[in-house]
């Protein structure tokens, strides 16, 4: 009832047609790529039966792609896809195996992905098990680790948000890696009271007008319970027995055994201020390089009461730590110096000093270390004691230390005066006292 008329014939009405596609194939490289000594003829027959328009031109095939393959490209990209369709057709089973002929590619190191596996493989040695979590998170979810009240030690800054997030607890991008590692131990609480676990991943920080985010490696630890596994050998003894909880030193020496396995000197440690860590119970790792200069590194210890707690980890104390990868991988050293073995035997002694309770182990350690000289060889700290009969605002260090030179047997007399020397610097330059 319209008025129209049925059309006559056939019509295609494509506005965009495709731009008709010509390769140029040279025989020498179906041969190259595929190992089978192809004649332009029988690549040509196979490539006919494929449906493509192919003229043999000097030693290469012209060949002309259909418009319905789109999966065709051009140029050096064409040519692959064609050598695909002609070793396809051919048969995979009848391409005989060879040796490669062609050179192989330059072979070029990758320093940070190198770095960062060595990192894996230390903590993993350690035995940390690795986490890997979403990079997507909530506001609220990485507001949890602000104790209520508190100024935020966390980046500060506008997040990046999805515009359309697949689910309500994945619309920003995080800015630490804290928040999923916590989640991912509360939920792992319910199988085992004793984790140890760390996350190497980025997070994303706005800055200025950029339209894209800064994207530092971070690297977080988390260990928690017990100190060690418990022996399958005598579970009821094991079950009476008070297993003790792993606590700052724990963590503490994570660290230094990560920092030692790449080859990381000059590192410092001071009391830390952030909102997330128990205050007096936590660090931040700094590391001096050459110049002087000092990078700021992060900050480990035991989490904040009320951030546990927000997280539902109650039951031990938690501790954490949250390090700027980028930065302290810059400080590993690729060249490093090594240590025959001992030819004499050492000489072991302890000294256990009393200190004001401000003054820091490293401190203590750098005059232990500068008084004893090239007889000291280690200064290792043991033991921390604070209470009776120790004066109230003072405790007491202990240090395992052993003495020993490659060049002779060292006598008492010789280990008694670099002794007496340590312990009268320390008087000196800290007000320490030794203990009786």
């Amino acid at each position: 009832f319209s008025g129209g008329v049925i059309a006559r014939g056939l019509i295609d009405e494509y506005p965009n047609p495709p731009e008709p596609v010509t390769v140029d194939l040279p025989i020498s490289e179906v041969r190259r790529l595929t190992g089978v000594e192809f004649t332009l003829k029988e690549s040509a027959a196979i490539l006919t039966r494929a449906g493509f328009g192919v003229k043999i031109a000097g030693d290469a095939l012209n060949v002309s792609v259909p418009e319905t393959r789109l999966d065709i490209g051009a140029g050096i990209v064409g040519q692959a896809d064609l050598i695909e369709e002609i070793a396809r057709i051919h048969g995979y089973g009848s391409i005989p195996n060879t040796i490669m002929a062609d050179a192989m590619p330059p072979q070029r190191a990758n320093p940070e992905l190198e770095l960062e596996e060595q990192t894996r493989d230390l903590l993993v040695a350690l035995g940390l098990r690795e986490n890997i979590s979403y990079r997507l998170t909530t506001k609220e979810r990485e507001a949890m680790l602000i104790p209520p009240g508190m100024p935020s030690s966390l980046p500060m800054g506008d997040y990046v948000e999805l515009a359309n997030p697949i689910s309500a607890d994945k619309a920003v991008l995080r800015h630490t890696l804290l928040a999923n590692l916590l989640e991912n131990a509360r939920g792992n609480s319910r199988f085992s009271d004793r984790q140890q676990i760390f996350e190497i991943g980025a997070i994303y920080l706005k800055h200025g007008g950029s339209p894209l985010p800064e994207e530092p490696r971070m690297l977080a630890l988390l260990l928690t319970g017990a100190r060690a596994v418990t022996s399958w050998i005598d579970e009821a003894a094991e079950a009476d027995r008070e297993t003790p909880l792993v606590d700052y030193f724990d963590l503490k020496g994570v660290v230094e055994a990560l920092l030692d396995g790449l080859h990381i000197s000059g590192a410092r440690y001071s009391r830390a201020e952030h909102s997330s860590f128990h205050p007096g119970r936590s660090a931040l790792l700094s590391i001096e390089s050459a110049g002087s200069k000092i990078d700021e590194i992060g900050v480990f210890g035991e989490l904040h009461p009320l951030v546990s707690a927000a997280f539902g980890l109650e039951d031990a104390p938690v501790l954490a730590a949250e390090f700027n990868l980028d930065k302290l991988l810059t400080h590993a050293q690729e060249m490093y110096a090594v240590q025959p073995l001992p030819v004499t035997p050492p000489v072991l002694q302890d000294i256990a000093l009393v200190v004001k309770q401000e003054t820091t182990a490293a401190e203590v350690e750098a005059v232990i270390v500068r008084a004893g000289g090239d007889l000291l060889r280690r200064a290792r700290l043991f033991d921390v004691y604070q209470g009776d009969p120790i004066p109230a605002g003072h405790k007491s260090l202990a240090y395992s230390l052993t003495y020993q030179t490659d060049e002779r047997t060292l006598t008492d007399k010789e280990v008694a005066r670099v002794h007496d020397k340590i312990v009268r610097t320390a008087e000196r330059e800290l007000g320490a006292k030794l203990r009786a």
